[in-house]
């Protein structure tokens, strides 16, 4: 169930990546989707142990431990996979980065994700799934 507040919380959590550098851990494509997660729902995905890592090989560690190889693993243990083009403000995603597969939350300007340095905002036709978050 969405938040009473969830559009307010999930403007917030845009607006404070956008001012945040990339970091493990602090900024990426897993921290995006899950403090756009708790903004919609009021609880993170995995808890706040799957957030702590510094490092590509941290973060995948975290992954391995919770039994997932990739994000998308990890977010359709959590929430259903719908068609990318029903997505709604607050849902979740992925996107193959370079052949790597990476998170991000639909936002009412597009999929907003975590670049090399910058957040970026794809089209949602560049999005390979999606997933609702309620």
């Amino acid at each position: 169930m969405r938040h009473p507040d969830w559009l307010n919380r999930l403007n917030k959590v845009v607006a404070a990546h956008q001012a945040l550098p990339a970091q493990y851990g602090l900024s990426d494509c897993y921290i995006i989707a899950d403090d756009a997660v708790e903004a919609v729902t009021g609880k993170t995905m995995h808890g706040a142990a799957a957030r702590r890592y510094k490092t590509p090989a941290g973060a995948g560690r975290q992954l391995r431990k919770r039994g997932f190889e990739t994000v998308r693993d990890a977010f359709a243990a959590r929430f259903a996979e719908i068609p990318v083009l029903m997505a709604q403000r607050g849902d979740i995603g992925v996107y193959d980065n370079n052949g790597e597969i990476s998170g991000g939350v639909f936002t009412a300007v597009g999929f907003m994700t975590r670049g090399t340095q910058e957040i970026v905002f794809l089209p949602p036709t560049a999005v390979l799934a999606a997933f609702r978050v309620e």
